[in-house]
């Protein structure tokens, strides 16, 4: 995977295919629960098992009929507010997210419940007044609660570089320092 081209999205059909120990887990564990080509009941997800990735995890609710969804962040790990400079846990996209970038995360949402296969994507997600940028590497991965429709989205991000006048120490490196690796 071409690493450079940040904003490469896919969906993803073999782990391998993923750079990150993290993300190849979570699908892994998401691919062994499936209902045949069906996606998981969202109580095959034992938050628990993935203790270690929690802070930088999220949960999407899916509500609404068709063509008037909303999305929700049902739940967002504290690594992953402590970035953004909020937290986004119970707010809806429309809350938190405005124009383009609204709408390319609708839209990314429902590509995912319809096509009901886990997404990757290479993200920048600007920060504050626009000056600071955060580059993460992010799985998708759709389940249903009820066995039918798809309305829950585990998420994980693993967090590439953070151009903030403060650096901030993440899950890997010291972030935006050019000599840590």
């Amino acid at each position: 995977m071409n690493t450079s081209n940040r904003d490469y999205a896919g969906i993803v059909v073999d782990a391998e295919t993923l750079d990150h120990p993290e993300h190849r887990a979570l699908f892994s564990q998401w691919k062994e629960n499936r209902r045949g080509s069906d996606v998981p009941l969202r109580s095959t997800f034992d938050p628990l098992a993935f203790h270690r990735y929690m802070p930088r995890m999220a949960i999407i609710e899916r509500t609404g009929s068709v063509g008037s969804e909303t999305f929700r962040y049902r739940l967002a790990g504290t690594e992953i507010a402590q970035r953004a400079g909020r937290d986004p846990t119970g707010k809806k996209f429309e809350d938190l997210y405005h124009g383009t970038y609204l709408e390319t995360a609708k839209q990314t949402y429902l590509e995912i419940a319809n096509s009901r296969q886990c997404h990757f994507s290479q993200r920048v997600f600007p920060i504050g007044d626009g000056s600071s940028a955060l580059r993460y590497d992010r799985i998708i991965l759709p389940y249903s609660s009820d066995g039918a429709a798809v309305d829950q989205f585990i998420l994980l991000i693993v967090v590439v570089e953070q151009d903030t006048p403060q650096k901030q120490v993440g899950s890997f490196s010291r972030f935006g320092d050019t000599n840590d690796t």
